[in-house]
């Protein structure tokens, strides 16, 4: 290893020459037809004025066999101003931490990946004529002015355009148009509205319209296994670190017979969040845009899909302390990406210290069960199990002096069910129970148990001759889904 406290002065210098060539190779990169246009969508939302909703179009001109031969994408936004024009074609030219334009390269990796630059047009609020350039180099370039039809905004068009860019209309419908509405439906809500996207494809010899999509928000549906309604099980949770912000929202999503009981029409298959192996897991997000789709595996959340996951829904908001790699369809994996998704593993897997529930269990969790529920399944389960059957089982055993009852008294023997976590004021519950009762044997069924519970059953059994057992309740068979009986009984 050289020591470089020591090296001498060569008394030369090298030259270091801008290539050209830099604004073909952006386009060699992992982006998917909907990415590269959503690049150029990302230009337009960063650019969009505040006192107005925007307007992006997207039009893809097409032959009869329908081949992409034009991509025209045209904003109502600021416009770029004529002393940054230079830097915003130069790449990484103009930077905008926390903005969908963080790293200066979206457009210029959007245009070489889907073709060749045939002109961008941008004109500014007060001018009378748009700036035209047809060319992306190092230098000086020949710059134009032309006629606008708006006020302001950004016009690129796309010629020599690349087999990347499926025009087919089935195509747009079950990929392009669903996911554009999953991607920016933060930008999408019907009631607070503040981007308008929409698509054509034009037949590239006559000009017209051949088919048209208007980009509607799409999100996740989820089903609350408790409250049956659409809505998250953890909504918002807060995490944060050194440096950083981040929120959680997780859920399950419903089958097609619950999307019925929810009064939705069942899903195409081509929906971004059909239940299916390839679509379950969490969304990313990043400055309100969805950067990765469906993860779970890929933050190793679970060892690898499972058709077990596969209702699992979800976001992961990235607020504050994170960064998008050049391509806007990964996160930089650092110190704080890292610290994040393992708060959120701990929290999923039941290791957070305020909630020993794992959610990744999906809808076999009993906490998703209504207590009097467990109870009564409990109680048959003990009056009909053939190995050690109970004769004589009571539910809710009022016990004298006592401002309560038991929940189950099988044979004298009394057991308490609790669906979260029990602690030891649950045991001393059962134990109140007990000695005010004249009983001798009890049990406590519990999701978990916290290691006060265990020195409370210890001390009872040891110092005051009762024999209190802690049992987990996914070792009784009474954790299934409810039936519609129980549901219009208990829910």
């Amino acid at each position: 290893m050289l020591d470089v406290e020591k090296l001498q002065s060569a008394h030369e210098t090298i030259h270091v020459e801008p290539s050209d060539r830099i604004f073909e190779e952006l386009g060699n990169n992992t982006y998917d037809f909907k990415d590269l246009i959503s690049e150029l969508i990302d230009n337009s939302i960063a650019a969009r004025r505040s006192d107005r909703m925007l307007n992006v179009t997207v039009e893809i001109w097409v032959d009869q066999r329908n081949t992409a031969k034009r991509i025209l994408v045209r904003d109502d936004g600021l416009g770029i101003p004529q002393d940054r024009f230079g830097l915003a074609v130069s790449p990484a030219g103009i930077q905008t931490p926390n903005s969908l334009n963080e790293h200066g390269l979206g457009m210029k990796q959007a245009i070489a990946g889907l073709g060749e630059l045939a002109y961008i047009a941008t004109k500014n609020a007060g001018e009378q004529k748009a700036r035209v350039i047809r060319q992306f180099k190092f230098g000086d370039i020949n710059c134009f002015l032309s006629d606008f039809d708006q006020d302001s905004g950004t016009e690129i068009c796309i010629e020599h355009v690349k087999p990347i860019a499926n025009a087919n209309p089935q195509s747009i419908t079950m990929t392009l148009a669903p996911y554009l509405g999953a991607r920016y439906r933060r930008f999408l809500k019907p009631d607070s509205k503040s981007v308008n996207i929409s698509v054509f494809t034009k037949n590239v010899d006559s000009g017209s319209v051949q088919y048209s999509w208007e980009i509607e928000e799409v999100k996740p549906i989820y089903f609350h296994p408790s409250t049956r309604l659409n809505k998250p099980v953890i909504l918002n949770k807060k995490l944060k670190g050194s440096g950083w912000k981040a929120e959680l929202t997780f859920g399950y999503a419903p089958t097609d017979e619950e999307l019925k009981e929810l009064g939705i029409d069942s899903l195409p298959h081509y929906h971004p969040y059909k239940v299916s192996l390839s679509k379950q897991g969490l969304d990313v997000i990043l400055y309100d845009r969805v950067v990765l789709f469906h993860q779970l595996s890929e933050l190793e959340l679970v060892a690898a899909r499972h058709p077990d996951y596969n209702l699992i829904r979800g976001e992961i908001v990235l607020l504050e302390g994170f960064s998008t790699a050049i391509t806007k369809n990964s996160i930089i994996r650092d110190d704080h990406f890292t610290e994040c998704i393992k708060d959120v593993k701990d929290i999923l897997t039941g290791k957070d210290e305020d909630d020993s529930r794992n959610y990744l269990r999906q809808k076999k969790y009993p906490r998703e069960i209504p207590e009097k529920l467990l109870r009564d399944r409990l109680a048959n389960w003990l009056g009909n199990n053939p190995i050690n059957k109970k004769d004589d089982v009571k539910t809710e055993y009022t016990v004298e002096g006592l401002a309560g009852s038991i929940d189950i008294l099988a044979d004298g023997e009394a057991w308490e069910v609790k669906r979260d976590q029990a602690d030891g004021l649950d045991v001393y519950q059962l134990f109140a129970y007990m000695d005010m009762g004249q009983i001798s044997k009890g049990y406590l069924a519990a999701a978990s148990f916290s290691t006060g519970a265990d020195v409370a059953k210890d001390f009872i059994n040891k110092h005051h001759q009762k024999e209190i057992s802690l049992a987990k309740l996914e070792q009784f068979p009474i954790n299934h889904p409810p039936s519609d009986d129980e549901r219009n009984t208990y829910y």
